[in-house]
């Protein structure tokens, strides 16, 4: 019998991942978050803060697009 997968007594398990559809929808409001963000520091005039909440979102984008599965 192969028992290579066995979590020993010592050893961390790692937890399950969240469900799908709750992580998905996390990522989702983290973005929308940064995107009011964005917007109040695009009207205050920061411009070197507004490109830094830029390429967040954008990251962040990429990241929900490329999971779009769970």
């Amino acid at each position: 019998m192969n028992r290579t997968n066995v979590v020993r007594a010592a050893q961390n398990a790692t937890p399950p991942p969240p469900s799908g559809n709750s992580s998905r929808l996390t990522q989702i409001r983290a973005y929308q978050q940064l995107a009011k963000v964005r917007l109040r520091e695009r009207l205050t005039g920061t411009a070197t803060s507004a490109t830094l909440y830029d390429l967040l979102m954008r990251d962040q984008l990429t990241f929900i697009k490329l999971n779009s599965h769970a």
